[in-house]
């Protein structure tokens, strides 16, 4: 199993199902290629994200 944030092409197919992933990866091969500025905003949200909040050992959180 992935750890949280992480991607698997094969938990994807476990979860979903051969005949979603197969159709998950028609759609986007046909899909048109991304527009320079959509390109720019997606690099701008993705380096704005802010990652998880630490976790803290379970003894210390208590």
């Amino acid at each position: 199993m992935s750890g949280p944030g992480e991607f698997s092409f094969e938990e994807a197919e476990r979860i979903l199902g051969p005949a979603a992933v197969a159709e998950a990866r028609r759609s986007a091969a046909e899909a048109p290629p991304l527009r320079p500025e959509q390109l720019e905003h997606l690099r701008l949200l993705f380096a704005s994200a802010i990652g998880p909040a630490p976790r803290k050992p379970a003894a210390d959180a208590a």
